[in-house]
């Protein structure tokens, strides 16, 4: 059932009402006016506002504005209540986001129903929100590591290269592979495999900064991004992560093995005039790092 939150100034339809929704189930809290709403919403945390209109101190319509205005309140669904039978009353009510209007005195199942309807209309909310961010999350996140996919992450690459550009900020960039990636999978199997870069991925990232992101280029490749790091602090982040990972065991069931990363490491040079020139920049210095033995860093 649902938290219902009564506010009117006359206590008999208070008292009432409270008896009837009560019976059908529902948790009531009641107020005797607008500003008393306004002030206890964020701890009565109500699924649905009965509002009265003709209140002392503050008014329904002024509430029901500040309740809209408000990013925390604006999606409680609010009926007003009133005697007052004004047509123009009733078109602002609804104009200014009222769910319903119900005159004085209720016939208590219509007020029940259209209490139904506000409900199923705020859940329906609810779950196209939660649909609308799953599907955000599978256009931006690589479901096996849960980083960043390839395309999000040169989005935002891009877009933090950009503030870098305008507001003159050094921006640091971590190419990173796995070694002999290939070789660990034949071993021991696809599912060791898909563990190492989960584990990997969920390392590095506890190794980071909060305004850092980490993407899967593809594979057993990976890049990271850091905003306002400059080279001597990018190649010191870079070599705590192949520290840290070389020193970890990968296990999956009975199965255990160890496992070493090669990183490329660069950061935005005054020349450079779009996000993929630092990429391929740190994509060289990676495959130098593989080069010249793996398990390396090469920063320039």
């Amino acid at each position: 059932m649902a938290r219902v939150l009564i506010v009117d100034d006359i206590a008999d339809n208070t008292q009432l009402l409270k008896f009837e929704l009560e019976d059908d189930g529902h948790e009531v809290f009641s107020l005797d006016n607008g500003q008393a709403c306004l002030d206890s919403v964020a701890d009565v945390n109500p699924d649905v506002i009965l509002l009265d209109i003709m209140m002392p101190v503050l008014d329904g319509m002024s509430t029901l504005r500040e309740l809209k205005g408000r990013t925390a309140t604006r999606d409680i669904p609010v009926i007003m209540i009133s005697a007052n039978d004004v047509d123009e009353q009733i078109i602002n009510a609804l104009d200014m986001g009222a769910h319903d209007y119900v005159n004085k005195p209720f016939v208590y199942p219509i007020l029940a129903a259209r209490m139904r309807s506000a409900l199923r209309l705020q859940e329906s909310q609810r779950l196209l929100a939660l649909a609308n961010q799953s599907l955000a999350k599978l256009a931006s996140q690589d479901p096996l590591t849960g980083v960043y996919n390839r395309r999000y992450f040169f989005d935002r690459a891009a877009s933090e290269f950009s503030a870098s550009k305008r507001h003159e900020r050094s921006m640091g960039l971590i190419m990173l592979d796995v070694d002999n990636f290939k070789a660990l999978n034949d071993k021991y199997g696809h599912t060791m495999g898909d563990t190492a870069l989960a584990q990997l991925c969920h390392t590095a990232g506890q190794l980071i900064r909060a305004g850092d992101f980490i993407g899967r280029m593809g594979g057993e490749e990976f890049a990271i991004c850091c905003p306002e790091t400059d080279l001597p602090g990018i190649q010191s982040m870079a070599e705590r992560i192949r520290r840290t990972i070389e020193k970890q065991s990968i296990c999956y069931g009975e199965l255990s093995c160890c496992m070493t990363v090669s990183l490329g490491v660069t950061h935005n040079l005054e020349s450079d005039t779009h996000f993929e020139q630092l990429y391929e920049r740190a994509d060289q210095l990676l495959y130098q790092a593989k080069e010249q033995g793996r398990n390396r860093v090469i920063a320039a």
